[in-house]
C-alpha cells in the first residue's frame, strides 16, 4: 500500500495535500471520499467506507476541502470554489482509473454531484444523508442513498422526490449522523451501513 499527495493550490490560502492511498500498481478502480460541512473523512460513516473500500482493493482518494485546511469556517456562497478545487485535485488522477465510486456525506453530496456533471465521466455513487440539493444529482446518476428516517435535512417526503429506480436505505429512527442516541444502536447502524458498502463494491 503507497501514500501519496496530491497538492492543489486553495484560495483559502493554502494549499490542498489530498490523500491517495494505492492498493497496488496500475489499479484501475476509484474510491473518492467527500466530507460533509462539518464531517470529516475520520469520523465514522466516511472512515469505515474507506477502510472498506481499501479491503476491496480500491485505491482510496480522500478529499480536504480548502476551508478545512485554512481551520476557518465556509461561507456557502463559496461553495462553488470548494467544488472546483475537488474537481482539480480529481483530474489530476482520474484518468488512470475507469471504474470510480463517489461517496459523499451532507453537503459533500452537492459538492460530489457537481463534481460529477463537470467530469461527464461513469461514475457510481454512495450519497450519506444527502442534502435536498442534492436530488437532481442523485436523479441523474447510479448508485445508492442511505438517510436516517429522524434527518430534518432529507426527510421521507425529499425521498420520495427521487426517481423510483434510483436504490434508497432509511435509517429507522436515525438522525443526520445516522446516528440515534445509544452507544450499541450506533454501532448496530454502522454495521449496517458498512454491509451496504460491501455489496456496493461487490457490484
Amino acid at each position: 500500500m503507497k501514500l501519496e499527495m496530491i497538492t492543489v493550490p486553495s484560495y483559502w490560502g493554502t494549499d490542498l495535500k489530498q490523500k491517495l492511498i494505492s492498493v497496488q500498481e496500475r489499479n484501475h478502480k476509484l474510491v473518492v471520499l467527500f466530507p460533509g460541512k462539518n464531517y470529516s473523512c475520520e469520523l465514522p460513516l466516511l472512515y469505515y467506507a474507506g477502510n472498506t473500500a481499501l479491503q476491496y482493493h480500491n485505491d482510496l482518494f480522500i478529499m480536504e476541502y480548502g476551508y478545512q485546511a485554512a481551520r476557518t469556517g465556509l461561507d456557502m456562497k463559496d461553495l462553488s470554489r470548494v467544488v472546483e478545487e475537488c474537481l482539480d485535485s480529481i483530474q489530476k488522477i482520474i484518468d488512470n482509473y475507469n471504474e470510480i465510486i463517489f461517496i459523499s456525506k451532507s453537503m459533500g453530496t452537492i459538492v460530489a454531484g457537481e463534481v460529477y456533471r463537470s467530469l461527464q465521466r461513469k461514475i457510481k455513487h454512495i450519497y450519506l444523508t444527502p442534502l435536498v440539493d442534492a436530488i437532481p444529482f442523485i436523479n441523474t446518476s447510479e448508485g445508492i442513498v442511505i438517510y436516517g428516517g429522524n434527518d430534518p435535512y432529507f426527510t421521507r417526503e425529499h425521498a420520495l422526490k427521487m426517481k423510483s429506480n434510483q436504490r434508497a436505505f432509511e435509517i429507522p429512527n436515525a438522525d443526520h449522523g445516522l446516528e440515534c442516541g445509544s452507544i450499541d444502536n450506533n454501532l448496530t447502524i454502522l454495521t449496517k451501513v458498512i454491509e451496504i458498502y460491501k455489496e456496493a463494491f461487490t457490484k
